[in-house]
């Protein structure tokens, strides 16, 4: 029996190639998997002149953010969301060095334009803004208002 060559080559390839596919495949579940997971936080009071009894490592704290109710309705819009630019008739939102009518515009945004909320709420001139920036570009970054931000939904 003749084993071509080719045909063997062909075989190694096509081998080598699905147990990359699966190696990724199984990799990308385990990833998948460990962002799904709460955040938390391990806390260990240790108070001077006593020695603990039991293992307080055990205690965990999953962090809940809290709302100021004074600042009304956020929309849903809250820190480490992605918001999108409506409602300026095409004309644009400006974008602030700080929160507040008063503060220097830093760039125009278009209608539609997505960006990321990393920080606020700031209520100043009856306002409240979100600093936000572009998932593309960190040097385009500052404060807008509220009422012209919509949460886009993710999965």
């Amino acid at each position: 029996m003749v084993i071509n060559k080719h045909v063997l080559i062909g075989t190694i390839i096509v081998a080598v190639v699905l147990a990359i596919c699966g190696i990724l495949t199984l990799n990308s579940i385990a990833y998948q998997n460990a962002v799904a997971q709460p955040a938390t936080a391990n806390l260990i009071v240790i108070v001077p002149g006593i020695i603990p009894t039991q293992d307080l490592s055990l205690l965990s704290f999953t962090a809940t953010p809290t709302q100021d109710t004074s600042l009304g309705d956020l929309k849903g819009i809250q820190v480490n969301v992605y918001v999108q630019i409506t409602g300026t008739s095409g004309t644009g939102l400006r974008i602030r060095q700080n929160p507040g009518l008063n503060s220097d515009v830093k760039f125009i945004a278009g209608d539609s334009e997505v960006f990321h909320v990393i920080d606020g709420p700031k209520k100043q001139d009856g306002l409240i803004w979100w600093k936000l920036v572009t998932p593309y570009d960190q040097a385009r970054q500052g404060w807008a208002a509220a009422d012209y931000l919509n949460v886009v939904k993710t999965q």
